[in-house]
């Protein structure tokens, strides 16, 4: 009875070491810290365990602050340049100084005002003849009173608008015309009907520019209060604005001595627009 006793107590002890070593090989084996506990906690998939740490971890920390760096844009606005040279249209020639009397179409001018013509006629190709029946009245005459003046001198010409042997209108040809004869060198303005005088008939009125033999009155339409190179149609009183879209300037007018003379709008300052 004594022996079987002491055998049990034998046998119990040896099986308790034997649980004991296991557990220790097995939390050794699972990696585990000493001070930690793990509990499972038991989830909707069956017979899942997730062990949660219970280590103090601190307080929270937020999130980090996100710091924009503005992306270089490189500026689209232009540098000054300066005010670029006009560009000059086709044409622009300058006319030679040949002031010898010609007549033309029966009517008398220098030279230089026929070559004006002769280049006019070159780039305007229309209908109007105006080296031949459109030629209405010459320059160095004081035949026509109510032209105060502008044709006793030289370089000036008044053009029909009709076609040739009728009282038709050839409306079509009159802006490509006047922008013809500018670029050739003339200031030169539709007169329509009524607009000189009573009764006066719708031509083309032009002075050639820089003419030396200008009156004073043809002179006077170009840098004059009504002036070509004021933006005017060159007609005495108040004056009117060019209908023909302002002056044509070449270079050889410049050198000549003539410039754009249209007033310059000078911006309001940004208390006055209040």
């Amino acid at each position: 009875m004594f022996y079987s006793v002491k055998f049990f107590n034998v046998k119990w002890q040896s099986k308790g070491m034997v649980i004991l070593i296991s557990l220790l090989f097995y939390s050794l084996a699972a990696g585990c810290s000493p001070g930690t506990v793990f509990r499972g906690t038991q989830t909707n998939q069956e017979s899942a365990v997730v062990l949660t740490s219970e280590t103090p971890t601190g307080e929270p920390r937020g999130l980090p602050t996100l710091t924009l760096s503005p992306t270089p844009v490189p500026s689209v606005l232009p540098s000054p340049t300066g005010t670029p040279a006009p560009v000059e249209p086709e044409g622009c020639a300058d006319p030679p100084e040949d002031y010898t009397l010609v007549h033309l179409n029966g009517y008398l001018f220098n030279q230089r005002t026929v070559f004006m013509l002769e280049r006019a006629a070159e780039r305007y190709h229309g209908e109007i003849d105006i080296l031949g029946y459109a030629i209405t009245q010459g320059s160095y005459t004081d035949a026509v009173s109510a032209s105060f003046g502008t044709h006793s001198g030289g370089g000036a010409v008044d053009l029909s608008v009709m076609r040739e042997g009728t009282y038709t209108v050839l409306y079509e040809e009159i802006e490509p015309l006047i922008q013809a004869l500018r670029a050739a060198g003339f200031a030169a303005w539709l007169r329509d009907f009524d607009e000189v005088y009573p009764g006066s008939p719708i031509h083309i009125h032009a002075i050639a520019i820089g003419d030396r033999h200008l009156s004073p009155a043809a002179a006077d339409q170009l840098i004059g209060l009504s002036g070509y190179f004021r933006g005017f149609t060159g007609l005495p009183g108040t004056p009117a604005v060019d209908r023909h879209g302002g002056p044509v300037i070449c270079q050889w007018m410049i050198k000549a001595g003539y410039t754009d003379l249209r007033p310059t709008v000078t911006p309001l300052s940004p208390s006055l627009q209040e």
